[in-house]
């Protein structure tokens, strides 16, 4: 036999015993260390070699190059995504568009005195009401802003309301 079992007197059965006792022990053991070590990959980062400068900036190169595709709306190479559609363009009633064009030639004449509502609805003719209306929409598309001082609220064009009347020549340059 072997020199085990020539120094020990240990029965063959009992040999038989405790490695079939302890079989159950053996797999939990080994189904616990298989969900936390192997199947998650921390026992081959612990014995893996750390890598290199070199190897380190090349994964963050293609990890970044990655990203960037992902989340880049200009990118061709993602065609599977969905692309984003463009906000639907509201379309303004005839009407309330003559009202904001009287009123931002009105605004363009004063040039840096600034007019009060009132005042505009009078030169123009048009309600105060839709002349409040179509300042609003002015403030909201930042040609138009409104300072409040002792006489009122004055409204008065900001430089991109000034670079759009002289486009659409309300005033000269």
């Amino acid at each position: 036999m072997s020199f085990f079992f020539e120094t020990i007197a240990i029965p063959f059965w009992f040999i038989v015993f405790v490695f079939g006792s302890a079989a159950p022990l053996w797999f939990k053991w080994y189904k616990k260390f298989h969900k936390k070590f192997i199947s998650t990959g921390k026992l081959l980062k612990k014995f893996k070699p750390a890598k290199s400068d070199a190897e380190m900036k090349v994964d963050i190169l293609k990890k970044a190059t990655d990203n960037w595709n992902e989340n880049s709306e200009l990118s061709g190479f993602s065609e599977s995504k969905v692309k984003k559609r463009k906000p639907v363009k509201k379309s303004i009633d005839p009407v309330k568009k003559h009202n904001i064009k009287n009123v931002l030639k009105v605004l363009a004449e004063s040039g840096e005195a600034g007019v009060l509502p009132r005042s505009i609805s009078d030169k123009t003719s048009i309600d105060t009401i839709e002349t409040k209306s179509a300042l609003t929409y002015l403030i909201e598309k930042n040609y138009v802003e409104e300072i409040n001082s002792t006489n009122g609220t004055k409204y008065y064009l900001t430089g991109l309301g000034r670079k759009y009347c002289i486009n659409k020549k309300y005033i000269e340059s």
